[in-house]
């Protein structure tokens, strides 16, 4: 045991070496504020206690080791994705309305027709025209619907911003999908339904230009930026190119998943529905001739009316522009949707082409 004599002979020394320990091991300690740190170094400083020195010491070099090895707390899990809807699964039928709480999201009632009788010259009335307006515009449907155009000796150009778009498969229409209901099968994706309307066309005696660009894939962003430079390349080359045809199938999918198909009673096969999308300027982009293009629509829309009633879908008035300021008849044509099959989206664009040629024709 240390002898009082020589306690005291230490003490001096003791005073300037453990203090200067105790500082540097508290030093480590998250638990005190520098504040409260340099209260109780004085306090240590000027205390003869050997004992307490040493205690206090080992005490914060235990407590800030223990601090340190605390574990980091687990991330959440990440939320399950939900599976791609089977296509195998059911289809069920949508004729004229959505079902009950979507009618948001999927196509309004189908336009009632009003036929006109032979020898009829009054103006066509825009009784049964339905749009389904997402923008703040009026638009006189009425005096759009009776405006005058004139697309004689044009060309239309058929392309396709989002040419993997695909159908659902049956027995003899199936593929390899890239995404779902996509395909690189030129012979089951959009392509196909564009050749169809091609020959439609021609057959009618009207020149046609299909730009069979996958402009969607491998990337499916910025797909319609790439669409529009090939739109410019070809007017470039085609000039008197005056009708743009964005061929697309559309999207109608319930908030549960449910596939939906759309089906027109228009001959003795199955047919799906065909609906426009017109852009506007809404966005702020530049678009000068958007409602000649609504006054387009509204012509084909007439003419399907008339002739294949139950064949159109409500007319999609959008804020965004879809690449439609090229040309005065810039459309997205939607044939079908998801639940249908492609032989029905191909009766679908026989009977738009009919009518779109009657239109372009006069």
């Amino acid at each position: 045991m240390m002898s009082k004599k020589v306690f005291k002979m230490l003490q001096p020394l003791l005073r300037l070496i453990l203090p200067l320990a105790a500082v540097l091991t508290a030093a480590g300690s998250m638990l005190l504020t520098s504040s409260a740190f340099a209260a109780r170094a004085k306090e240590l400083f000027w205390s003869s206690s050997l004992p307490e020195l040493i205690i206090s010491a080992e005490l914060r070099a235990r407590v800030s080791v223990e601090k340190e090895d605390e574990p980091e707390p687990e991330p959440e899990p990440e939320p399950e994705r939900k599976p791609e809807p089977e296509a195998e699964k059911p289809v069920p039928e949508l004729i004229y309305t959505p079902p009950e709480g979507e009618a948001e999201e999927n196509p309004t009632s189908e336009p009632k027709p009003e036929p006109r009788r032979d020898g009829d010259a009054s103006p066509l009335s825009a009784e049964n025209i339905e749009i389904k307006n997402k923008t703040d515009y009026s638009p006189d449907i009425e005096a759009l619907l009776n405006s005058d155009i004139d697309f004689s000796g044009v060309t239309v150009l058929i392309i396709h911003s989002h040419a993997t778009e695909a159908y659902m498969p049956d027995g003899e229409n199936s593929y390899v999908a890239s995404d779902p209901f996509r395909t690189l099968n030129v012979d089951q994706n959009v392509l196909r339904v564009g050749e169809e309307l091609k020959a439609v066309l021609e057959a009618r005696g009207i020149k046609v230009i299909h730009d069979t660009g996958l402009y969607d894939y491998p990337n499916y962003n910025l797909s319609y930026s790439r669409a529009l430079t090939a739109i410019k390349t070809d007017i470039s080359e085609y000039p008197d190119i005056g009708i743009v045809i964005d061929l697309h199938r559309d999207a109608l999918e319930g908030k549960d998943g449910t596939v939906y198909k759309t089906v027109a009673d228009v001959g003795d096969s199955p047919c799906a529905q065909v609906g426009f999308v017109v852009g506007t300027n809404a966005s702020g982009l530049n678009h000068p001739k958007w409602e000649k293009n609504l006054a387009f629509a509204l012509k084909i829309q007439y003419s399907m009316c008339d002739k294949y009633p139950s064949l159109a879908r409500p007319v999609k008035l959008s804020r965004y522009r879809y690449n439609q300021h090229m040309t005065e008849g810039s459309l997205i044509v939607e044939v079908g949707c998801t639940g249908n099959t492609l032989p029905e989206a191909l009766a679908a664009v026989r009977y738009f082409g009919d009518c779109l040629a009657d239109v372009i024709e006069g």
